[in-house]
């Protein structure tokens, strides 16, 4: 019960925001990947919680095509599955690159979630993620990971090797490349 009254209010949340304009954070964040990494146009990246596309929009922009998205309340886009990050609908080593914006604090079972990431993600594949600080997690934000060290505190991305990290009052950003399995 205490599962469904979880996705109940996450679907409820995701229904207020769909018509959010995220490209503003998505820009730079895209860029920052794309300066630090050698991920080729033709690579395969899976956007986690994009809501209407507008992520996925960045991405096509810069020459990027292979990018869909999973949420659990997608648009009528036609690049985003329906799906949930505790259980991705997709075959283990497919993403080059995983980006995930403000969507980690969501998770029921952050481990879980870690695990499905590790699975789906390519050997030297690339993890963007992105996420709030500071907050008092609720039922919706649940997780409240303070910095880029309570992020990798539990292990759940032993497998990585940290690129780079941002962090400012408010948020914190980090990218992680997966070495082995």
């Amino acid at each position: 019960m205490r599962w469904l009254r979880y996705y109940w209010g996450q679907i409820k949340q995701a229904h207020a925001k769909r018509r959010k304009d995220t490209s503003f954070r998505a820009v730079p964040f895209v860029d920052a990947i794309l300066a630090a990494t050698a991920l080729p146009p033709s690579a395969y990246i899976l956007c986690l919680g994009p809501r209407n596309g507008k992520e996925l929009d960045v991405w096509n922009r810069r020459g990027y095509l292979n990018v869909i998205g999973l949420d659990l309340l997608p648009t009528r886009d036609r690049r985003i599955r329906w799906g949930d990050m505790h259980r991705m609908p997709f075959p283990g080593d497919t993403f080059d690159c995983l980006y995930a914006s403000h969507c980690f604090e969501h998770a029921w079972d952050f481990r879980q979630v870690a695990a499905e990431v590790v699975r789906v993600l390519k050997v030297g594949g690339w993890l963007f993620a992105a996420f709030p600080i500071n907050f008092v997690p609720s039922s919706h934000d649940r997780i409240c990971f303070g910095s880029v060290g309570g992020f990798l505190s539990d292990g759940a991305f032993v497998h990585t090797e940290k690129v780079w990290s941002r962090e400012t009052p408010s948020e914190v950003s980090i990218l992680l490349r997966l070495r082995n399995k």
